[in-house]
């Protein structure tokens, strides 16, 4: 469970006060597959950030499993990061010196119990998501979605329960896309909370729980009509 109670972030330019988050109050059961639409500057991005503790609030309360996280540390919110969270970017972030199997074991470097066979979980993973036949190609010999699934499969090599994407499609033409968001409402039906922020609507309207921001503030909540693929739910309070 991810609660948030009168969330606020704010961040200062000189003399500019810039309120990025104002008074989220939001409950995410396990389970739940979301997407968080909004124009630029809506504050997507900064509540992501903070749901995955890369960021903390100005004020408010946010609490993961009912443990506060305002109580925690640097280090015991990094940790709780590395366990609890997996993350895909727009950009893929991938290492460009290392192959695809090397990707995808550099989180087992920051993980508090690590497999005894990195390499074989690594290479799990990729099969599971369809890469067993480029696992020693760089990223620049891959394409685009080849790339993101590389991401996907960093994101989930250390069984975190909840990923968080943004703008996971960003970069990919619309059939990669659609390809990527498939195998996003996949691991949400087997079990993982699914946590998208995107600009694209045909996305956005496939999720079974739409947020919408405007101004740092939650200005809509709707369910599509694809609850079929999440077990979870949200709710604005």
């Amino acid at each position: 469970m991810l609660f948030l109670n009168q969330v606020e972030k704010v961040y200062t330019n000189g003399s500019n006060r810039i309120e990025a988050l104002q008074e989220i109050s939001l409950k995410i059961s396990p389970h739940t597959f979301l997407a968080i639409q909004g124009k630029s500057g809506s504050g997507k991005t900064t509540l992501l950030n903070i749901l995955g503790c890369l960021d903390r609030p100005e004020s408010g309360t946010y609490l993961i499993d009912e443990e506060d996280t305002s109580l925690k540390s640097d280090n015991g919110l990094a940790a709780l990061r590395n366990n609890k969270f997996g993350f895909v970017f727009q950009s893929f972030n991938l290492m460009p010196r290392f192959n695809a199997l090397e990707n995808v074991i550099i989180p087992f470097l920051y993980s508090s119990n690590p497999p005894g066979k990195p390499k074989e979980a690594a290479q799990q993973m990729l099969t599971k998501i369809g890469l067993a036949d480029r696992i020693k190609h760089l990223p620049g010999e891959l394409s685009g979605g080849q790339q993101q699934r590389v991401a996907i499969a960093r994101a989930l090599v250390n069984n975190p329960d909840v990923i968080l994407a943004d703008e996971p499609t960003g970069a990919l033409d619309n059939q990669t896309s659609q390809e990527i968001l498939d195998i996003l409402a996949e691991l949400n039906s087997e079990g993982k909370t699914v946590i998208i922020v995107t600009h694209e609507k045909d996305i956005a309207k496939q999720c079974p729980y739409v947020l919408t921001l405007s101004d740092g503030r939650v200005v809509d909540l709707k369910k599509p009509g694809n609850n079929n693929l999440s077990n979870g739910g949200v709710t604005v309070l």
